[in-house]
């Protein structure tokens, strides 16, 4: 990977994202990225990037009429969501790998992901248009057909097709030069449109909640997303109660990003995710304590209930919110998994 070998002097091979986006203003795009706006400051170039008082935090920079994002060791930019946000009324390209050969390019135009693949697995698109690249992926090497199977040199693939559909390419040099960062707060997430593979693996509960009429499966999923955000201690938040008053109502709307809700939510996420760094890391253990972890999952699994319960799909809402009982093991889940199907069934 030549054009890109800075990755490797930056220790960024094994995981980054890098998102270009059709815009001169890197502080608009950040914003839709998910940055929280107050924390905004500009940089030269990446020394000193360590003593930034950031959990997680992200890179931009204009380059000829476009503005690069740069993550270590993030994936943002390859989300729906973020590509749709920051996509709006123009186009966003990113390439997205991690230390477990995860991989994604993705060109999403006016919100709309038009064409997305795994470098590794080039054969296999996605999108609104998935063929719409393919004499750009061949001028790269990237094989449109035929065998589906790993590809080494996909990523650096990726990287260069990046570039054509750009007409930008970012190089080492212009690290060096002013750039803008801040604090990352991710943006929401949509509701799973399918099941995860554990709920799959639960045909009983499944079933019972593909089968179940709309309106008793919204008063389920009300009275559980209620449960777990009693549970969790966030009721006490003005606006979880309004939104689980709305809930209650059989009430469905779009929780924005920027609103109060949406707000709370997404430092809910953070928090959760500070909470598992710590976990993760030898060096952050003495962060936080056990019980504060905890309350950081539970808080911010009670949050991810409360936004689903919202969704106008009472499916979607329900593999959510009722999904998290599977794997049934321990004997609270069992006995919640069993109260839950039975509501399920009336």
């Amino acid at each position: 990977m030549a054009d890109y070998e800075w990755l490797d002097e930056h220790h960024l091979r094994e995981a980054f994202c890098l998102t270009f986006v059709r815009d001169p203003d890197e502080e608009a795009v950040l914003r839709r990225f998910g940055v929280d706006p107050t924390s905004l400051r500009s940089l030269t170039g990446l020394a000193g990037i360590g003593e930034l008082p950031f959990d997680h935090l992200v890179l931009a920079g204009r380059l000829d009429g476009w503005v690069f994002v740069l993550e270590e060791n993030g994936f943002e930019g390859s989300r729906t969501e973020v590509l749709r946000a920051v996509s709006a009324g123009t186009e966003a390209v990113s390439v997205y790998t991690n230390v477990n050969g995860n991989q994604r390019f993705a060109h999403a135009v006016r919100s709309l992901l038009r064409t997305g693949f795994d470098p590794g697995s080039p054969v296999r698109r996605w999108g609104e248009a998935p063929d719409a690249l393919v004499p750009l992926m061949r001028q790269v090497g990237l094989p449109d057909t035929g065998d589906a199977g790993w590809s080494s040199g996909g990523l650096e693939a990726a990287l260069r097709l990046a570039d054509l559909v750009t007409g930008v390419h970012l190089a080492a040099d212009r690290l060096t030069g002013p750039l803008t960062t801040g604090r990352l707060v991710p943006l929401l997430s949509d509701p799973p449109a399918l099941p995860s593979w554990m709920l799959r693996d639960d045909h009983e509960l499944l079933t019972a909640i593909t089968s179940a009429r709309p309106e008793l499966l919204r008063r389920v999923v009300a009275a559980e997303a209620r449960r777990r955000a009693d549970e969790a201690g966030i009721t006490v938040e003005p606006v979880v109660a309004q939104a689980l008053a709305e809930v209650d109502r059989g009430e469905t709307r779009r929780v924005p990003d920027d609103s109060a809700l949406g707000l709370l939510l997404r430092e809910l996420a953070c928090q959760a995710d500070v909470a598992g760094t710590s976990l993760a890391l030898p060096t952050q253990r003495g962060r936080l304590t056990d019980a504060q972890r905890q309350q950081a999952f539970l808080r911010h699994a009670a949050g991810l209930a409360v936004l689903a319960a919202l969704c106008p799909d009472p499916v979607r809402a329900a593999y959510q919110v009722l999904g998290w009982v599977t794997p049934a093991r321990d004997p609270a889940r069992v006995a919640r998994r069993a109260r839950l199907l039975s509501a399920l069934r009336g």
